[in-house]
């Protein structure tokens, strides 16, 4: 199945100059692009955030990325593949070293940042960023430097480390003092205990009954 699909992927280039610089592009600089949109979007949507929302959305994006070549290096250190020109007659357009290919670290950053940015920061810029992700990782494919297998298993990578940080953070937020919803600090503990104090101050008790008849009763102390 990973020839098949190399060869479907692969078999694509050479055929087209203008397919080939495309290709060529988006194995490339465009994982460079991806980044800066990404970093981008998170500058922007630091305005109107608290402080400590910031840090959280910076730390919990920088740590599934951490995660992700982390887990990447420890898989090719137990080089379970090689470059798919090193066994097999490819259509190779982009120069590469030989060496372990499983998973592509291309893949894995490319998925990670349009996951970590459609998790933590936007939805919609998080589906945007999916598109050039994509490209960047089958674009891996198309040159002839990495298996089909390197790409699903980068994009693997970056999904299960998107999703440990997101749990892992969540868990510890819900333990910090005064981060739980409803809790000390946070707006809906401030809403409620405004509430309350307002209705214990109170001079009268406003029962309501239907929308044209209420009733007023003084408070008993």
């Amino acid at each position: 199945m990973n020839d098949l699909v190399f060869d479907a992927i692969n078999g694509l280039a050479g055929r087209s100059p203008l397919l080939d610089a495309l290709g060529r592009f988006a194995a490339g600089p465009l994982i460079y692009l991806v980044f800066v949109a990404g970093a981008v979007t998170m500058l922007l949507a630091m305005r109107g955030r608290t402080r400590l929302d910031n840090l959280w959305m910076v730390g919990q994006v920088g740590a599934a990325l951490a995660v992700g070549f982390a887990v990447n290096r420890v898989l090719r250190w137990m080089e379970l593949s090689r470059r798919p020109f090193e066994s097999r007659s490819v259509v190779q357009l982009v120069q590469h070293e030989p060496g372990v290919s499983f998973p592509s670290n291309h893949a894995t950053a490319a998925v990670t940042v349009a996951l970590v940015v459609g998790v933590f920061v936007s939805v919609s810029w998080g589906i945007g960023l999916a598109v050039p992700a994509v490209l960047v990782a089958l674009s891996r494919v198309f040159v002839g430097v990495h298996w089909p297998a390197d790409i699903l298993c980068g994009a693997v990578v970056g999904l299960v480390a998107t999703l440990l940080v997101r749990w892992a953070a969540r868990l510890l937020r819900n333990r910090l003092p005064g981060q739980r919803p409803g809790g000390p600090g946070s707006r809906a503990g401030s809403d409620a205990d405004a509430h309350a104090h307002a209705l214990d101050t109170a001079d009268t008790v406003v029962l309501a009954r239907d929308p044209d008849q209420t009733v007023v009763l003084p408070r008993v102390r």
